[in-house]
């Protein structure tokens, strides 16, 4: 009986010290909530049809305008995607259509947050939904002996309109884009490449708009190269420029011609310094240079360009960033580098192929072109050595948007077929092709959903694809 007394006893006391604590606390004032102020997105996630989730940190521009791109495929229903939006905790979202639900992204949509203290902030987005898958169609492929190629003698094709255009040292010839049969010969008339110090042209190419452009190389400091274009493969050829190489070291030009633009409205003609990390830049306006003078671009990177230098500007405009072929000990490489237009420096390098890594590489890769199809970023890239050749692609629209995330060259790779190079051979007509010469060329159609690209090797022949977004 005095146990059970104590036990009572001490409960009584603790409930008396409950009692006592109570109501000291509830003799001070209690902390004053303070709610979060601010109305800042700070991230949104985007859910797309096919259940896909994407989270995005936001950054506006001035206006509040957010613009997203996202992968998807060209068949996602833009008017069925969801959205939601991370904001401060005490915030609120008025939205037209409830967050959570369906919106109509075919057009901007639009958003306020409601701060705390009751200040507004309206936002737009802007989503693109950017194709993650090509599709690839050979249209036709056909041997030099077949497209009448002399040995050593074709180094560059173009596309202009419904025509495949095949350079040679001595003519250009133009073919049907729909079965590569031949449709004729280009003029040359008034050409007087023949009084030149090198009179020969070794490359060509077309600029976007499907005009022709094409010099005779210069070999040595002091040797001129006069520049003519063409409206089109029917028309006569007229004079763009004349230029006198200055003396640099092992100088050449004209090995390699890139024209973004359109020669009849405005343009830029570049030419890349063989064995010199230099490139020459005109600009053109209706027909015209602005000057004779070239923009003289000296590029920081670490190593020297070999023969076959060739810059591809991503853009038109005279500080476009742009892409160059990589060089080892002068010999070409399988490898991406991306230029900054203003810096000169370089902004992505991969490292050169990777032996034993997706089997055997060929080697050289100065052969390429890039293209922009709504987004969507390929490297359309021909790899070869003196014995063999393989066409290939690889995606860079990642690594152009954040280079730090790319891991190696292996990352880019979209398509690059094992053994590929068994499946075209060099001619045997013509034999090894020793300076590994070749050329890539795409076209880009107009709605920006497909491209025409068309491959051409010294002494081996032409392949021609369609490529569409899937």
């Amino acid at each position: 009986m005095v146990i059970k007394m104590k036990k009572i006893m001490r409960n009584l006391y603790k409930i008396v010290g409950i009692l006592t604590l109570l109501a000291l606390f509830s003799c001070e004032t209690a902390d004053e909530l303070i709610p979060t102020t601010g109305n800042e997105v700070t991230g949104i996630r985007i859910m797309l049809p096919n259940g896909t989730n994407t989270d995005f940190a936001v950054i506006p521009d001035e206006n509040n305008i957010i613009n997203l791109d996202i992968d998807g495929s060209i068949k996602t229903d833009l008017a069925k995607i969801r959205m939601s939006v991370s904001i401060p905790n005490n915030a609120t979202v008025e939205s037209a259509i409830p967050l959570g639900e369906y919106m109509d992204f075919s057009k901007p949509v639009s958003f306020d947050v409601i701060g705390a203290d009751g200040a507004k902030k309206t936002y737009t987005v802007k989503l693109k939904v950017i194709p993650s898958a090509i599709g690839i169609k050979e249209l036709w492929k056909k041997t030099g002996s077949e497209m009448g190629f002399t040995t050593h003698n074709n180094g560059a094709v173009g596309i202009s309109g419904n025509y495949i255009i095949v350079h040679s040292r001595t003519g250009f010839s133009y073919f049907n884009l729909a079965d590569g049969g031949k449709a004729g010969d280009m003029s040359w008339e008034g050409i007087d490449w023949q009084d030149l110090g090198f009179k020969l042209p070794l490359h060509m190419t077309t600029d976007d708009a499907g005009n022709i452009a094409s010099c005779n190389a210069a070999v040595a400091g002091g040797q001129e190269v006069h520049m003519f274009w063409w409206k089109g493969v029917t028309a006569k050829p007229e004079l763009l420029f004349k230029y006198t190489l200055e003396s640099l070291p092992k100088a050449q030009i004209g090995r390699k011609i890139y024209v973004r633009g359109d020669l009849t409205k405005h343009a830029f003609v570049y030419l890349a310094v063989s064995n010199n990390n230099v490139i020459l830049q005109w600009e053109v306006k209706d027909g015209k240079v602005v000057s004779e003078t070239p923009k003289k671009i000296e590029f920081n990177i670490d190593y020297t360009m070999g023969v076959q230098a060739k810059v591809v500007p991503i853009g038109m405009g005279e500080n476009s960033n742009y892409f160059i072929n990589r060089f080892v000990n002068n010999q070409p490489q399988v490898a991406i580098t991306y230029m900054d237009g203003k810096t000169n420096k370089p902004i992505y390098e991969s490292e050169h192929h990777i032996q034993n890594v997706f089997h055997q590489w060929l080697g050289g890769g100065h052969a390429f072109d890039y293209a922009d199809m709504n987004g969507a970023r390929y490297i359309f890239l021909l790899e070869q050595n003196t014995h063999s050749w393989m066409r290939e692609i690889f995606t860079v629209r990642a690594m152009m948007k954040d280079p730090s995330k790319i891991k190696d060259i292996t990352s880019l790779i979209h398509t690059r077929v094992w053994n590929d190079w068994l499946y075209f051979p060099l001619d045997p007509a013509f034999g090894e092709n020793g300076n590994a010469t070749g050329e890539v060329k795409v076209c880009v159609a107009p709605d920006g959903y497909s491209a025409t690209v068309a491959f051409l090797c010294t002494n081996s022949g032409i392949i021609v694809w369609n490529v569409s977004l899937e």
